[in-house]
């Protein structure tokens, strides 16, 4: 098709609406694009829907009851009624299953090396996904100080193989769903401050917070109380490191751990 022009004015009109018609194809094809980007960049991964095998449903399904009847009667463990375990005592020896189902003796473990023993709050919070990533991270340089890393969850073996997996953890995942390991070892349940961040709490909101998260990695499960806690155990069964969490998130920082797990490993060097 050949244009034939009067002068240079109508030349470059055309030359004008050319490039306009292109920065307007432009716009369209990528505006979508990028709405589309941003989208994706919004969504919020701790209230995916995520596939579970049956039996995790299940046992989700019954943790969640557990969940709900806790939050209702709320923190019932705030003090202690004797010394609880401190540095210097043996540590408390259980037998628990791990993600394969398989019967595991803590003594077992630290008989070999010293264990970084790790007590999780339940797998749907918030605080946990924070030590997930810690752990991570953190995770060579503690096992190349030849100390084992070994974490107590609330879930049944098959909820926590589920969880490690989602988490990415590594390490020895152990399960004691009726709580009994991490009283032993001295741990409180939190009131609303320490859990919630809040001095009151609204106990009639618990089964729309639930309803909320149910089926996502932030479901509520087990028992919303319940503090966490972390324990350095040398090789004779001793406890070389005692922290409990004061709240939610009181994750010990890595300086606290490094220097802990240091001393416990030039210890059983010399030993």
């Amino acid at each position: 098709m050949k244009y034939h022009f009067k002068n240079m004015s109508d030349f470059c009109t055309l030359i004008i609406a050319i490039k306009r018609t292109k920065a307007l194809l432009v716009f369209f094809l990528f505006v979508p694009s990028i709405t589309t980007i941003y989208a994706q960049s919004k969504i919020d991964s701790t209230k995916l829907q995520r596939p579970m095998s049956e039996i995790v449903k299940k046992q989700t399904e019954q943790a969640q009851k557990e969940w709900l009847k806790l939050w209702n009667e709320g923190p019932t463990k705030l003090t202690w009624n004797k010394i609880p375990l401190q540095e210097g005592d043996n540590a408390p020896d259980f037998e628990l299953k791990n993600s394969s189902q398989e019967t595991i003796k803590l003594s077992d473990l630290w008989s070999k090396e010293p264990v970084l023993l790790v007590f999780w709050r339940h797998t749907g919070c918030g605080c946990g996904f924070i030590r997930a990533d810690s752990i991570r991270k953190s995770y060579d340089a503690i096992t190349e100080k030849g100390v084992k890393i070994v974490m107590i969850t609330q879930a049944e073996p098959e909820r926590a193989a589920f969880y490690a997996e989602k988490q990415n953890l590594k390490g020895t995942i152990l399960s004691d769903p009726n709580y009994e390991v991490y009283r032993a070892y001295g741990l409180l349940d939190g009131n609303g401050p320490q859990v919630l961040g809040t001095p009151d709490i609204d106990f009639s909101i618990g089964e729309k917070l639930q309803n909320d998260r149910i089926g996502t990695p932030r479901a509520l499960v087990d028992n919303p109380w319940l503090l966490p806690g972390e324990f350095i155990i040398d090789t004779a069964g001793v406890v070389q490191f005692a922290y409990r969490y004061s709240y939610c998130n009181d994750i010990p920082e890595y300086w606290q751990l490094e220097v802990e797990l240091g001393a416990v490993a030039i210890k059983e060097l010399k030993s």
